[in-house]
């Protein structure tokens, strides 16, 4: 029912009532012409009519009925201002007309209409007439579903934590959001404390997943077979390793009695390319697909698997754009949006004082990403705003490499923003959205001078680059988003190390430990689940061979991102509790 119809229902009831006898005859005869108008729709001339008697002296019970048509007649007169000023004078002036819910629910109806959802919804709490329960809950969950912005929803959410509507409203506008756009930590809260069912939702309802002897796998790359040069260093020999990997897995796969069968697809990274060998017969008969790697190719095969409901993984990107809305795209890393998600956690959970968080970044789209998807799950966790946000460039964190020594401790200068310090002083926590080292280099040296230790979190791509010491890994509290961290000490990576070199007389590079762990994935999931595995999916750990593991439940990404530490010259996993969940 929408605000207008109920408009229609709350007149007729108001119409039935009697206006008391101390009322004069002159005075009602225009209360019932004034009616008259506003039945007809004559706004202007109803509140023409009603403009004296809402100035009635003394013990008058016709004036909160006239304040009241008064209001109504400026609101279908398009004057919101006015009515709602006219309402509110009836709620403080006649505090106890019998009424009065009725112009509260006005009052919360003016609030949504400006997009003032939280004075709306304090306004809605003041109704105790049972009678208008269900009119006033189908207009708050009217306006709420109007509301795309996910950012507000969860303030609401934070506002009012127990109130079922908002809490529906917030599952379904997240569960909409593309697949790796959504907070899955929020959808599983929403999901258990409110019951709420994914069953909706699910896109893949209608699909059957079945097993089959054996599996055909289409491998997606620019290969450049003609073109590749193996007696000198090739910018494509990343691929090769890749597909060597993917190879060895099939290998091992087969000796546990999982059949593959490989069809290697050269995209040349042209679209072209890529279009003919979709257009053959063959393809459509594919269990399975990985790739393409680059982004001209890529939405030819995301939008073949989909049309022919095809899975396919890319095996490197972090960029969630690869799966968009479509329910069968997945990546096998953990996006940016994961990754800082995670941060996040790790935040909340690691601390036992109040946080106080800062978060620097770098000028690229993917910093920025990262720093607010990280910003926005401390402030939904907190109900705060973080203490610091700011984004930097490598000049001005260049002009700042000295500054602690110059200014306050713990003080970055930036001299684009007029000279203003960058103080980190007071801060608990920093999270650092960039890889470039003279960023890097700079807040570390920064962080050193500080009176009280703050914990960092940054990137293990800080680790291959020159950013920081070794005495800065020991000393500093460092923590990493460590998504490709290997721990070189698990069993399988010795017996894996020794079989592709037996096979390809050499070790594996990091491309051919990925091709191997994605392969070897897919190929148990298939064998365990059939040709839709994730239907079967839960939150469960998946423990890899090379890297950590892997979890999925109902995202379309890695949702376990290991966060590090260097303790006792060993880098450990400080975040173990989530291979239990």
């Amino acid at each position: 029912m929408t605000p207008h119809r109920l408009c229609v229902i709350l007149l007729c009831l108001l119409l039935t009532h009697t206006v008391q006898a101390s009322a004069g005859k002159e005075q009602l005869k225009k209360y019932k012409a004034a009616k008259k108008h506003y039945a007809t729709s004559n706004y202007a001339a109803a509140k023409a009519t009603l403009v004296p008697l809402t100035k009635i002296e003394g013990d008058n019970n016709l004036v909160p009925y006239a304040l009241f048509y008064y209001a109504l007649s400026a609101y279908h007169n398009g004057e919101p201002t006015l009515a709602e000023n006219t309402f509110t004078t009836i709620i403080e002036e006649h505090p106890s007309w019998e009424q009065r819910d009725e112009v509260w629910y006005w009052l919360s109806q003016l609030r949504f209409e400006a997009e003032d959802y939280s004075t709306g919804l304090a306004k809605l709490i003041n109704i105790t007439d049972k009678k208008l329960e269900t009119s006033s809950r189908q207009m708050k969950v009217y306006f709420l579903r109007q509301l795309d912005d996910i950012i507000t929803l969860q303030a609401l959410f934070r506002q009012y934590p127990e109130d079922r509507d908002i809490a529906e409203v917030l599952f379904d506008k997240v569960a909409q959001q593309p697949s790796l756009s959504r907070d899955p930590g929020l959808l599983n809260t929403l999901a258990r404390d409110f019951n709420l069912s994914w069953r909706a939702h699910d896109s893949l309802k209608g699909m059957v997943s079945f097993k089959k002897d054996s599996y055909n796998v289409g491998i997606f790359m620019p290969f450049f077979a003609d073109e590749v040069d193996y007696e000198e260093e090739s910018s494509n020999l990343f691929v090769v390793e890749l597909y060597q990997g993917i190879k060895a897995a099939v290998t091992e796969l087969a000796e546990q009695g999982i059949k593959i069968n490989l069809f290697a697809y050269d995209t040349k990274k042209d679209p072209v390319t890529t279009a003919t060998l979709l257009a053959q017969d063959e393809v459509k008969g594919l269990d399975l697909i990985i790739g393409p790697l680059y982004a001209a190719t890529i939405p030819l095969v995301a939008e073949f698997a989909r049309l022919h409901q095809i899975n396919f993984f890319n095996p490197l990107s972090e960029n969630t754009e690869v799966v968009g809305d479509n329910p069968l795209a997945f990546l096998f890393k953990s996006s940016l949006e994961t990754q800082a998600r995670k941060a996040a956690e790790f935040t909340l959970q690691n601390t036992e004082e109040e946080l106080s968080v800062g978060i620097i970044y770098g000028p690229s789209k993917a910093d920025t990403i990262q720093a607010h998807i990280y910003k926005q799950c401390i402030e939904r966790s907190t109900g705060k705003e973080v203490t610091l946000m700011r984004p930097i460039t490598p000049e001005e964190a260049q002009s700042s490499l000295n500054a602690p020594r110059r200014a306050a401790p713990g003080t970055v200068v930036d001299e684009v923003a007029d000279k203003i310090p960058l103080s980190l002083e007071g801060l608990t926590h920093i999270y650092v959205a960039s890889k470039n080292e003279i960023i890097i280099a700079s807040l570390l040296n920064a962080v050193e001078v500080l009176k009280r230790p703050l914990c960092v979190i940054g990137h293990e791509a800080w680790l291959r680059q020159n950013s920081l010491t070794f005495e800065q890994l020991k000393r500093l509290r460092l923590y990493f988003v460590a998504p490709d961290y290997i721990d070189y000490e698990k069993a399988g990576i010795y017996k894996f190390r020794g079989d592709f070199y037996e096979h390809f007389a050499q070790y594996p590079t990091p491309y051919a430990c990925t091709g191997y762990e994605i392969m070897l994935f897919l190929g148990r999931m298939l064998a365990q689940y059939g040709i839709y595995f994730q239907k079967h999916w839960d939150q469960r750990f998946y423990q890899g061979v090379i890297f950590e593991g892997v979890v999925y439940g109902t995202n379309h990404d890695n949702q376990h991102v290991p966060i590090v530490q260097f303790q006792k010259n060993r880098f450990v996993i400080c975040n173990q509790a989530v291979l239990n969940d």
